[in-house]
């Protein structure tokens, strides 16, 4: 057996074993460190007189210790939730540097070498999305522990959720927290980041142009109109920009048709893919529907997915059809009485 190969495949099970050890090993030394209680006053024995301290010692603390800095013991929960945490970031996929893609001159070997290092980071970000719904999905309302609860609220906050009800934090939540294909987020990552070249990217690592509103937060755009504040975002490494993407598509209000779509593709048992869920992003970019063709282009002519000729999106029958529908601006032509234009029929 590649035990390697085992323990990496089954990172999450060895990390739950040890942390389960350990937060038992911890309990039990913090619980034979505690100072031992007599059973009742009765069987207190009285000290003698060789253990009694001088009272100078009594009423002269030494000088460094302290009784609000005495040593606490930590319960066994919180010990466990550090332990998880250790874990979790020794066991995660190193990311590798974005690739110098302005070095590659080949297109083809271009594009081969972007779709192969975003598929690597887009799985990644959606494995990280699948334990976070598993987390939730353990979680019963009426049996919170601690821990749990402020779980809850942290997650409720990130995705901009208002209620306070645990059982409804819950639920919305799970509607919210779901994949995105991969196929979407190499279209957008390559039509955003002008295939890994742009400024954005190779100085911030920001695949998305996702952007942020705090002073010295990104890199200031070029074009930014005067008196406008923003930036685009600076990440670590792209892992943590594919990372917020997702997570803003899951969270921020402008996509909320993205998600319906998905919910619904789901709760219908049909594939949920790039090409349906591009029609949720008019809010992503202010070409609007022009936006979207160019996403779905980039899915079709990249063989990103698999492309159907019989689009589901076209047929009134299908239960999810209408969330896809695309309100195209009216096309205006030049009439031929005296240059007179008017709107296409359509």
């Amino acid at each position: 057996m590649n035990m390697p190969l085992f323990l990496h495949r089954h990172r999450s099970l060895v990390g739950l074993v040890v942390v389960l050890i350990l937060a038992f090993v911890i309990a039990t030394i913090g619980n034979k460190n505690q100072p031992q209680k007599p059973r009742d006053a009765g069987q207190a024995q009285a000290p003698t007189s060789k253990a009694v301290e001088p009272k100078a010692a009594v009423l002269a603390p030494h000088p460094t210790t302290h009784p609000e800095s005495a040593p606490r013991t930590m319960s066994s929960a919180n010990a466990a939730a550090s332990i998880s945490h250790a874990i979790e970031s020794s066991l995660r996929p190193k990311v590798m540097p974005l690739p110098d893609f302005s070095a590659i001159s080949d297109v083809k070997d271009k594009k081969t070498i972007f779709f192969k290092y975003l598929t690597n980071l887009t799985q990644t970000a959606n494995n990280k999305v699948i334990q976070v719904r598993a987390e939730i999905q353990r979680m019963n309302p009426q049996r919170l522990t601690h821990l749990q609860v402020q779980r809850l609220d942290r997650l409720a906050k990130s995705h901009k959720i208002k209620t306070t009800d645990a059982a409804q934090q819950i639920d919305l939540l799970l509607r919210k927290i779901d994949q995105v294909p991969t196929a979407l987020v190499l279209a957008q990552a390559a039509n955003e980041s002008a295939w890994g070249t742009s400024r954005f990217a190779t100085q911030g690592n920001n695949l998305f142009g996702q952007w942020c509103f705090s002073q010295g937060c990104g890199l200031i755009p070029s074009g930014r109109p005067e008196g406008a504040t923003y930036e685009v975002r600076k990440f670590n490494n792209p892992q943590e920009s594919v990372d917020a993407y997702i997570r803003n598509l899951n969270s921020h209000a402008s996509y909320r048709g993205l998600r319906r779509i998905r919910e619904c593709l789901i709760n219908y048992n049909q594939d949920v893919s790039g090409r349906a869920l591009a029609a949720g992003l008019i809010g992503y970019s202010s070409r609007g529907v022009a936006y979207i063709d160019d996403i779905r282009v980039l899915i079709r002519v990249n063989r990103l997915e698999p492309w159907h000729k019989s689009w589901w999106g076209n047929n009134t029958h299908h239960p999810c059809s209408a969330l896809v529908k695309l309100e195209r601006p009216a096309t205006v032509t030049e009439g031929p009485i005296h240059g007179i234009t008017f709107p296409e029929a359509s």
